[in-house]
């Protein structure tokens, strides 16, 4: 098997979609069998950017998580992640209108498989916090609070990101953390 190198994930075959070694520790048995294979869990090539596109963002390398997520829409289309990458890394760099219309009409007309993503919800409303869209803004984040699994968590990082400070007062839920954070 010849797996081809990339600069940013050497370990994998980007374009033959080869598993990854992040993946050769999970050995799954089959009961109907007496062969031991190991069986990815999901898509070798979508955990791994994942995780490189963690990495840049945590380094703040806005550039180099563009670069990757652009990959990851073009090798993985159907998958939000990679929009939601896009999309967040353009907002990093100062294009919150780039970013505001590459996500957007994906969820506005949801033409991504599932139901909408709470965090391109969430990356909308800052968008629109950023682009002075008050009321579209708060849409997506009542739409990204709904969908959120711990709400308590979700209220105190909208409430601390600066580009929702236009948009969260409009939340009544906020109110009583706001005042608790902000004294």
């Amino acid at each position: 098997m010849v797996v081809k190198s990339n600069r940013l994930l050497p370990w994998v075959g980007w374009n033959a979609g080869q598993i990854s070694f992040v993946l050769l520790e999970r050995n799954v048995l089959s009961p109907l069998s007496t062969n031991h294979r190991t069986v990815p869990t999901s898509d070798p090539f979508v955990e791994v950017t994942k995780l490189w596109w963690e990495r840049f963002a945590e380094e703040k390398k806005w550039g180099s998580a563009f670069q990757l997520a652009k990959v990851c829409t073009k090798q993985r289309p159907d998958l939000a992640y990679g929009w939601e990458n896009l999309a967040w890394s353009l907002h990093r760099q100062g294009d919150s209108l780039a970013a505001y219309n590459v996500l957007s009409p994906l969820l506005k007309k949801l033409k991504l498989p599932g139901p909408p993503s709470g965090r391109a919800a969430y990356c909308l409303a800052c968008f629109c916090g950023v682009l002075e869209k008050s009321v579209e803004g708060l849409r997506w984040l009542k739409l990204a609070y709904l969908l959120a699994e711990d709400k308590d968590a979700f209220r105190h990082q909208a409430l601390l990101e600066p580009d929702l400070r236009e948009i969260w007062p409009g939340l009544p839920e906020f109110a009583i953390d706001a005042q608790s954070i902000f004294e």
